[in-house]
């Protein structure tokens, strides 16, 4: 079988070699709209692109490159889809082939990576949100919050769940908006 996954354009999409130029932001928002977060096991379908979507605008008083940056912080799930991280550390090859496609994915827009640490946070606020009104749980029972402190939960950034072709828009005007585009 041949390594690659054919993309909503047409293309063929190399996930154990990317290379910079082989990424196309309709693809990533496309297929990001159509990912559901939490292996779907959440109360209403809500997509990475929305989670996205979130992240960079919870960093809307940083610098552009840093918004950027959470808005593309799980491209990598565009072309090998969103694995669970409780499931994602059993998986080292997986982790290795995401590596790849974010180093590539961010040399593409000039952006830094491994993630800066205020891209982590965002991200590590939008679980905590998200949990708390998508899941059962709440999160409130995750061995994480044991060894972490829990980002506050601010209502701004309730999860919407919107339908897949509205996050893909909002996504899309985020990235247009960042890259002067």
């Amino acid at each position: 079988m041949e390594s690659y996954v054919e993309t909503v354009s047409g293309k063929a999409f190399y996930f154990l070699n990317p290379q910079p130029e082989d990424f196309d932001i309709q693809d990533i928002a496309h297929a990001l709209s159509m990912n559901c977060r939490y292996t779907g096991h959440c109360k209403s379908f809500y997509s990475v692109a929305e989670h996205s979507w979130n992240a960079s605008r919870f960093l809307h008083q940083e610098p552009r490159e840093i918004q950027l940056a959470a808005l593309l912080h799980d491209g990598s799930e565009a072309y090998i889809t969103d694995i669970a991280s409780p499931i994602k550390q059993h998986l080292p090859d997986y982790m290795k082939m995401e590596d790849n496609i974010m180093t590539a994915l961010f040399k593409k827009y000039d952006l830094e990576y491994p993630l800066d640490s205020r891209v982590k946070y965002a991200d590590l606020s939008m679980l905590s949100i998200e949990a708390h009104y998508l899941l059962t749980s709440r999160g409130d029972t995750w061995d994480m919050w044991k060894t972490r402190k829990r980002p506050p939960i601010d209502r701004t950034f309730r999860p919407l769940c919107m339908e897949p072709r509205r996050a893909k828009t909002l996504f899309l005007d985020k990235f247009y908006e960042l890259t002067n585009g």
